[in-house]
């Protein structure tokens, strides 16, 4: 049965929608009003914060790690809670033990959070292999498995790529690094709650994201989730009191690793952070990946349409196989695509320049009319 979704009711959750399109999530997720009432309830009750605060917010943590893990096909004790993708990736980089000569293949033009935890590697003699594009521009899993050898540890690559909004396919990737022992280690940022991810035999190691993209939690709170057969193969580099299965007023301090995706845990949980993810997600799993995604689809290809009877190209890859929620077009020249940024803006219409061109990315709750008042402000080329 087709699910039955209510945009409106969504766009309600949205009040600048009467102002603006907002199309982009790709660069900044806005809470929903519900995260907004959340956050300010939070703010008022600590502002004099008794036991009773604590207690009835101590279950938040495990509850958005259940609706988090969801969204991957997992379950909750798969999460560990990070501040950043670059803390997750560090999280997942210094946690194998590595030899010199070993290897780590990043393809080329990689989101820097994912390039730099692999890099800084090197004081330890590993080389970090940057996988060139294909002739189309395009990240090539045949470009990927030549670059493989015998001491190749991992391949670190994001599930959604942030210029254009590529797909990688994490089956075949996946299935690439299983047969030869290769952690695969993904940037789900771009693609975690707008499309479809699954972790349960993929072959994908972790997946990390930040929270101020499409999980519209703001800054500060990010998410590893493991693979279940993963968790014994990444090594815990930082250790805190919510590592350990001991109480902190055990003062033996018996290094027994939490089970699960704890022990990654430290100390000092960004809570409030939780509290804003907890309430966005409340409103995205309502909508649903698959959902999401073939809503966004049919909206893109609306622009896709439109931008290319103005005259303008399209950047992003076309092939349904790599298509995603963000598509970016282009005039030709960057300093005009900079303008063009500039001018829809004072349309008021969100997007935002890249490296490619302008890049364009809805969500669940965007309409067609929201592309057409892009299209509208678009000038010919």
């Amino acid at each position: 049965m087709a699910q039955t979704v209510d945009v409106q009711m969504f766009r309600d959750e949205f009040p600048m929608t009467g102002e603006w399109s907002y199309l982009n999530h790709a660069a900044y997720g806005p809470f929903p009003r519900r995260t907004v009432e959340a956050v300010k309830r939070w703010a008022d009750e600590f502002s004099s914060p008794s036991e009773d605060f604590f207690s009835r917010r101590r279950s938040t943590p495990e509850e958005t790690a259940e609706l988090v893990a969801g969204l991957a096909g997992t379950r909750g004790d798969m999460v560990a809670w990070v501040p950043s993708l670059a803390d997750g990736m560090n999280l997942l980089a210094n946690g194998l033990t590595w030899k010199q000569g070993d290897n780590v293949l990043i393809p080329a033009d990689e989101f820097p959070s994912v390039v730099y935890p692999f890099l800084n590697l090197q004081r330890f003699g590993v080389e970090i292999r940057v996988v060139p594009r294909n002739a189309e521009g395009r990240t090539d899993p045949r470009l990927i498995e030549a670059a493989m050898d015998d001491r190749t540890r991992a391949l670190a690559i994001s599930h959604v790529e942030y210029m254009d909004g590529f797909r990688n396919d994490l089956v075949a990737l996946g299935g690439l690094c299983r047969e030869r022992g290769i952690e695969l280690f993904v940037d789900a940022t771009q693609s975690l709650a707008a499309q479809p991810v699954d972790l349960v035999g993929t072959g994908v190691t972790a997946i990390a994201s930040h929270g101020y993209k499409w999980l519209m939690a703001g800054f500060g709170v990010g998410v590893v989730i493991f693979a279940e057969d993963a968790i014994e193969r990444i090594g815990v580099t930082y250790a805190g009191r919510l590592s350990v299965k001991s109480d902190y007023e055990d003062h033996d301090y018996a290094l027994a690793w939490r089970d699960g995706a704890a022990r990654f845990q430290t100390g000092g949980l960004n809570v409030l952070g939780l509290t804003a993810l907890h309430a966005s997600l409340s409103l995205i799993t309502q909508a649903g990946p698959a959902w999401s995604a073939a809503h966004t689809l049919a909206l893109t290809n609306r622009l896709a349409e439109g931008v290319d009877e103005k005259g303008y190209d399209v950047v992003s890859d076309m092939d349904p196989n790599h298509r995603s929620q963000i598509l970016t077009f282009t005039s030709g020249d960057h300093v005009r695509d900079g303008q063009l940024v500039e001018e829809l803006e004072k349309a008021r219409v969100a997007v935002t320049l890249r490296g490619r061109g302008v890049r364009v990315s809805p969500y669940f709750y965007n309409t067609d009319e929201d592309i057409d008042r892009l299209l509208r402000a678009l000038p010919l080329r």
